[in-house]
């Protein structure tokens, strides 16, 4: 990066080339993206600035010439550009929802649980292999809305998603796929969690010689080698001799009163620790669920790599991973590029929290789903971008403060009294200053999105005020 791509400039190169048939209109989308990235988390008239520019926004987001798609068409492009630079990359697929609270029901909205109201979004989301863990961009994304929206204020709504997928276990497939058209230079290694655990799934990558890492949701039957003997998944890796052992930091998990029952039971309460992981692999062959097509094969040979934390504290559940792959895994170095790959979920995990937390998307009082989804499509650029921030936090010891600042920044970052910068700052040097603008405190670690967001919002206003200092000197002729 250079010094003018800082996160605004980010967000406007990705936005580079969008097209909605206006060229007016087109400008107008930069110009929006960059009003937002500026103030991330703020509302919408506060980020456009003026009431004319709120007014303008609204009238953009409901326009029937802006879609999704053509929002999101040029850093989907640019995605296919760094991917294709790469020889292996993940493609990290996962779901989440997006709950819309208020009286109103909102046009096109449907049921997310008894009491709100939202839609959902599946992403595949392209991460580097090298271990950095580096975002590289969204390669599809698909949202809707259920159709039947009821419970809510005793009255029931019939909704169309313009992208309703029908049966909601097809995204995977469909994600997989688009993905896989669209990098056809490049190794994509499939990642997903236990809800991408299906027979007709596993199959199809496998017929496909698609490669693929998926947790396992399912104590499967296996096809055994002694006839009349019915063996189970978790049984027989359970028992397998343990190829290495390694300790993992493993973060605390708290017990959020917002979480859903069902995910507090899958999830429980955990505290911070260090485990020691035993890892280990096998060959197995699948036996076809009962429920299946019997079309599908009745066997399907996969590598199964499993790891444990076998002896936890008292009163926790052990750490546990059970992961479907079509990778080798007959030495430590093969199982320990199977486990982070696997790991690389979590850029996923954070790139929802930006979403969520960053970019406060679900404060956001849009009437219809039209307009929420269309401003989805931004917001998905603007968290892509505080990725590449955060990665850059994460591993800029050796990056320059250009990396992620322009020079007028640095000049009033350092005119910070917090800031204590060094004379020839690192581009992490710069972001844990502009955290601590936010709020931070260097002993908590590395800062989350709000403190970062934060942070960066009283950098520009701090910049815009310096900005405005010089402008009045400059017509003070007295």
């Amino acid at each position: 990066m250079q010094s003018e791509e800082a996160f605004q400039g980010i967000v406007k190169a990705e936005l580079d080339g969008v097209a909605f048939g206006d060229a007016r209109r087109s400008r107008r989308a930069v110009t929006i993206a960059e009003r937002l990235a500026s103030n991330p988390s703020s509302s919408l008239p506060d980020a456009m600035g003026t009431r004319a520019d709120a007014e303008a926004l609204y009238r953009h987001l409901s326009s029937s010439q802006v879609t999704s798609e053509a929002i999101l068409q040029p850093h989907m492009a640019r995605t296919v550009e760094r991917v294709e630079a790469e020889s292996t990359v993940f493609a990290v697929s996962d779901t989440t929802e997006f709950q819309f609270g208020g009286e109103t029901l909102r046009n096109g909205l449907g049921p997310i649980n008894t009491k709100a109201q939202g839609f959902l979004a599946h992403v595949v989301l392209a991460v580097s292999s090298d271990g950095s863990r580096r975002p590289l961009g969204l390669l599809d994304v698909n949202v809707w809305a259920r159709r039947e929206l009821k419970n809510i204020r005793r009255r029931k709504q019939n909704t169309q998603s313009r992208n309703d997928p029908g049966r909601e276990s097809l995204k995977w497939e469909r994600g997989m796929w688009t993905a896989r058209n669209k990098t056809f230079r490049t190794s994509l290694i499939h990642v997903a969690d236990r809800d991408g655990d299906m027979y007709d799934l596993l199959v199809h990558l496998t017929e496909q010689r698609e490669r693929f890492i998926i947790r396992a949701a399912q104590n499967r039957a296996l096809v055994s080698a002694v006839d009349g003997v019915q063996e189970r998944l978790l049984e027989t890796v359970r028992a397998l001799p343990t190829m290495y052992q390694t300790d993992v930091p493993v973060g605390s998990r708290p017990d959020d009163k917002n979480r859903p029952a069902a995910l507090k039971k899958k999830h429980p309460k955990r505290g911070c620790r260090t485990a020691r992981l035993s890892f280990s692999s096998k060959v197995v062959r699948l036996r076809r669920p009962e429920q299946c097509a019997s079309a599908l094969p009745a066997a399907l040979e996969l590598t199964v790599v499993h790891v444990i934390e076998r002896t936890p504290p008292a009163g926790e559940q052990p750490v546990e991973w059970t992961l479907l792959t079509s990778e080798r895994a007959s030495t430590p170095q093969e199982v320990a590029f199977v486990v982070n790959g696997y790991r690389t979920r979590w850029v996923v995990e954070e790139f929802f929290k930006a979403i969520k937390t960053g970019c406060a998307f679900e404060s956001r009082q849009l009437e219809s789903f039209w307009t929420l989804s269309n401003l989805f499509a931004y917001v998905l650029v603007i968290a892509y971008s505080m990725l590449v921030l955060r990665s850059t936090l994460q591993q800029g010891k050796r990056e320059p403060a250009s990396s992620v600042v322009t020079p007028l920044q640095l000049k009033v970052l350092r005119g910070c009294p917090e800031s204590a910068l060094k004379s020839k700052p690192s581009a992490r040097d710069v972001l844990m200053a502009i955290a601590g603008l936010g709020g931070h405190l260097k002993s908590n670690g590395d800062p989350g999105w709000q403190v970062l967001s934060r942070g960066w919002r009283k950098l520009l206003e701090y910049e815009r005020g310096f900005k405005i200092a010089i402008s009045l000197g400059r017509c003070d002729q007295s």
